[in-house]
């Protein structure tokens, strides 16, 4: 399935472009019920409070800190040598001087190296 929504409505209601625009609509509605109801069952079988695609971004970020080295500075302040630059991570106020800390919202190599 597509990532675009306008594509995939595009693409699902080919036939249902045809009809009056009530039939169209509910045909949409049905659509979207459809789908919502795909994604909760989904969601209920997970057993993780992350998304699978964050799991398995985790996994890989995982094995890419295993190759930083730590130097820790105070309490929640380490610095993290390697892949070509050295950066500071504050675990406390969730920052790192590459930035990705703040912008993903999410651990990547550098915290999980600084945490781990």
């Amino acid at each position: 399935m597509t990532t675009n929504i306008v594509e995939a409505l595009n693409s699902t209601l080919k036939k249902a472009r045809e009809y009056p625009l009530l039939l169209l609509l509910d045909s949409i509605v049905e659509k979207m019920i459809e789908w919502f109801n795909e994604r909760r069952e989904k969601a209920q079988n997970l057993t993780s409070p992350l998304t699978p695609e964050c799991e398995r971004r985790l996994r890989h970020v995982w094995g890419e800190a295993g190759m930083l080295a730590p130097t820790q500075i105070n309490a929640n302040e380490w610095v993290i040598q390697g892949g070509g630059y050295d950066v500071v991570v504050d675990l406390q106020q969730m920052t790192c001087t590459c930035k990705k800390f703040e912008l993903e919202k999410l651990p990547y190599e550098h915290a999980l190296r600084a945490a781990g």
